[in-house]
């Protein structure tokens, strides 16, 4: 049972807006578990929300946040196999468990969620105190007992999203893969690379700090963005790489991360293009004969599940990605420092500034 009345979220009150509002705290509808915050985090898709999405018609406040460890504070009456006080972790895109696709395992490309008006398919509010999962007996997944917040809530979103750009790119052993951008996304996607066989790993980045944790998560080379198509062909004796992974979102890294891939080579796109209407490419040699895949973050219980399995077993330590600690009430201060990419900043880790003991 949750022990406070009120609820407060950080929401996106307008474009580039973003309050901390207060509410009762939400109860849940049949198949909906409400959590209570234990950590919770600042994604690159939110700031893409925050400034470039326009609001929700007829939407005056969107609570902000999909990335979040969570304790069950109430279950609807549909939920199984969750109890209050279990401590769980959420995909950033739900589904509804029954369509074609979700049949599928593919709970992320959902035809239900999202195509009906007033329900949405992502997860909201977790920049608060408590926040609800829609269709949560296969939306969320128990934390195991030796696995840490800071590692399971990466499988939420940045862990499976990054991983799904190498797996829906096929890396086999021995690929030379490069990764543009080593933001926490990217960052993911070189681990992936490392733990599915890859060869060369090839780094595209220009910030210090995140070129260093790119060499320890699995890196062979970082190379600076500028000229770093000339690089890669230099390095792989002008073939170019077998796969080419777009974590940034701009129209100049995607049109690189073609250029750079070798005939018959794959392009893996997991960027968000919230600034672009369309994507220009040079359509050259460096075009034809090039296999172009997106992905969203792969969700589901079943796929929380692996991932904490990895993340407690596995050989990278993810949590790492964790570079600053702040409280929950300063997650305005959090979006600032997260998209300025200043002081060595990856990953915040936003916390309750003081536990209700529910």
């Amino acid at each position: 049972m949750t022990t406070t009345t009120v609820n407060r979220t950080w929401s996106k009150t307008g474009m580039g807006k973003l309050e901390l509002l207060e509410a009762p705290v939400p109860e849940p509808g049949p198949d909906e578990a409400v959590l209570r915050t234990r950590l919770a985090t600042v994604c690159g898709s939110d700031l893409h929300f925050l400034h470039e999405f326009p609001m929700p018609r007829g939407v005056e406040q969107v609570g902000m946040g999909h990335e979040a460890v969570g304790t069950v504070a109430v279950l609807g009456e549909n939920v199984r196999g969750f109890a209050v006080g279990d401590r769980v972790v959420a995909s950033c895109v739900v589904g509804c468990g029954e369509c074609g696709n979700c049949l599928r395992g593919q709970l992320q490309a959902c035809l239900v969620l999202g195509k009906v008006p007033g329900i949405s398919n992502a997860l909201a509010g977790c920049q608060g105190d408590h926040f609800v999962v829609p269709r949560a007996t296969i939306n969320m997944a128990k934390v195991p007992e030796g696995l840490s917040d800071e590692r399971a809530l990466l499988a939420g979103d940045v862990m499976s999203t990054g991983f799904s750009a190498v797996e829906r790119a096929n890396v086999e052993t021995g690929d030379t893969v490069a990764i543009f951008a080593q933001g926490p996304v990217g960052l993911c996607a070189t681990a992936g690379a490392r733990m599915h066989g890859a060869g060369l790993v090839i780094a595209v980045e220009g910030v210090p700090e995140r070129a260093e944790m790119a060499m320890r998560l699995g890196a062979n080379v970082v190379v600076e963005p500028e000229g770093a198509v000339a690089r890669i062909r230099e390095l792989t004796g002008k073939r170019g790489v077998d796969v080419a992974i777009e974590a940034l979102g701009r129209a100049e890294t995607f049109a690189a991360a073609l250029e750079c891939t070798r005939l018959d080579g794959t392009v893996s796109s997991v960027g968000v293009y919230a600034a672009h209407r369309s994507l220009d490419v040079p359509v050259g040699l460096g075009f034809y004969q090039r296999k172009i895949v997106t992905s969203l973050c792969p969700s589901g219980s079943d796929r929380l599940r692996r991932l904490f399995a990895l993340a407690e077993h596995g050989p990278a330590d993810l949590s790492q990605l964790f570079t600053h600690r702040m409280p929950l009430s300063a997650t305005d201060e959090a979006y600032e420092l997260f998209g300025s990419r200043r002081d060595g900043v990856i990953k915040i880790a936003l916390t309750p500034d003081v536990e209700d003991g529910s």
